[in-house]
């Protein structure tokens, strides 16, 4: 595996890179070790923050740990603390594959392609936020005393 450069990750990172290769640079340090790093996007929009990142796997984690009841908050903390370094180990093993492959001189291309953001992903998810009251309220008018109910039985 090629060594993979602070270039390489501003390529690869796209927007903010330089706040990501600061934190990127604590981990290269430790020898790619873990240190605590706080990120707030990740702590308050987990899934979509994945998802905006295009980690796909720790998309479909957060997606699934988010029916969990009462873990979600303390996922959410993990996600803050831990962001940084998972989007690390991701850079790192999707650039050091694409360097390994790529044609001499074309790996910056397919870099910026396969790395970067989804800039959809800010559109869904603002769309979905206002959508969650709607579909909430026309689930009540449906279902209205089954929500009542276990809401009862929650709080007692």
């Amino acid at each position: 595996m090629q060594m993979v450069t602070s270039e390489d990750y501003t390529e690869f990172v796209g927007p903010n890179a330089g706040k990501y290769l600061f934190n990127f640079a604590k981990f290269q340090t430790l020898r790619d070790g873990f240190t605590a790093t706080w990120h707030w996007p990740a702590f308050l929009f987990g899934f979509w923050w994945f998802l905006y990142r295009k980690m796909y796997f720790w998309a479909f984690v957060t997606f699934l740990v988010g029916f969990l009841p009462f873990g979600n908050f303390i996922a959410q903390i993990g996600y803050g603390l831990s962001a940084y370094y998972f989007y690390y180990r991701d850079c790192t093993s999707k650039i050091g594959a694409i360097k390994s492959m790529a044609p001499v001189g074309g790996a910056s291309v397919i870099m910026r392609d396969t790395g970067g953001v989804h800039g959809w992903v800010k559109i869904v998810g603002v769309v979905c936020f206002f959508l969650q009251p709607i579909w909430i309220f026309i689930m009540s008018l449906f279902f209205g005393s089954a929500f009542i109910f276990s809401f009862q039985q929650v709080m007692v």
